[in-house]
């Protein structure tokens, strides 16, 4: 496999958070735990769509963490950290700065073109 940009790593981060957001209040049987050294970006989100054979709960889950991502995307560093630890996806508040600052320039980026 090859090796992620950060664009998609930060991507892949953020749907973990939100997932794992997800997961905790529509699948609350479901325990998340996983050690910094462990974590690999994705493996929260891939991990319970393997296991979960409800096809509508998946598609719930789905939606909301769609609609999370978009909204993490907004946050400061220390919410998005604060964020990760409630929902027990490891994330230093240095990578969780790294992670605003670009979207931060991407949105810029957007709202400052000129054709």
């Amino acid at each position: 496999m090859s090796t992620l940009t950060d664009n998609q790593r930060y991507h892949l981060i953020l749907a973990d958070i939100a997932m794992a957001a997800a997961i905790r209040t529509l699948d609350g049987a479901h325990v998340i735990a996983i050690s910094a050294e462990a974590y690999v970006p994705a493996c929260l989100r891939d991990a319970w769509l393997a296991q979960t054979t409800d096809p509508g709960l998946r598609k719930r889950v789905s939606a909301m963490a769609s609609a999370g991502v978009a909204s993490l995307q907004g946050v400061t560093a220390e919410r998005l950290a604060a964020a990760a630890e409630t929902y027990g996806v490891p994330l230093a508040l240095e990578l969780a700065e790294h992670i605003v600052e670009h979207f931060n320039a991407k949105r810029d980026a957007i709202l400052t073109y000129d054709r």
